[in-house]
């Protein structure tokens, strides 16, 4: 590949060397303006510097083609994480929600499952899965307490157990 350019770039190279004058060092020419004030003109714009400036800028972008066309891209380092702002942060943007909390759906304690199944009584998706669990399909969140607070929670446990979801909030997918 850097061969195929050099020999496309030499021609070039070479005729340029073969027709470019040699540059002289001249005066700048004077010129007057209408008024009889008497301008430099700038030697800089000259044609063989403007062909030497274009030639420059021209190789310039062809070097950097050739050295640069056989390296790689850098590699992205993982970032260490120094605080827990950042940790969640970082786990947020992985796409958890969860709040970094693990959810026990079926806890041993009965308080514990009292807990659990009221915290599915507010979800609505959870709700609609309990209710077709108790036969009511349009369970409100009010007699859902009231089931759970009565001492039966194994309902809303086994739809909170159904719609387990580990990086949803508050462990509860939606269906």
């Amino acid at each position: 590949m850097k061969a195929a350019i050099l020999v496309l770039y030499l021609p070039s190279v070479i005729s340029f060397v073969l027709t470019t004058p040699v540059l002289r060092v001249e005066k700048p020419r004077q010129v007057s303006d209408n008024y009889g004030v008497v301008i430099a003109e700038d030697p800089s714009t000259s044609g063989v510097q403007q062909s030497r400036r274009a030639f420059f800028e021209t190789g310039s972008i062809i070097a950097a083609f050739v050295l640069g066309s056989g390296s790689q891209p850098a590699n992205a380092i993982e970032q260490k994480i120094y605080s827990s702002n950042a940790r969640n942060m970082a786990r947020l943007n992985s796409g958890d929600s969860s709040g970094g909390s693990i959810y026990d759906n079926n806890p041993t304690l009965p308080k514990a499952r009292a807990r659990r199944a009221m915290v599915g009584c507010k979800n609505s998706s959870a709700r609609s899965l309990a209710g077709e669990i108790v036969g009511n399909k349009k369970m409100s969140e009010k007699e859902c307490n009231m089931i759970v607070m009565s001492g039966e929670a194994d309902f809303m446990l086994g739809a909170l157990v159904e719609l387990d979801c580990p990086t949803c909030p508050y462990g509860i997918g939606s269906r």
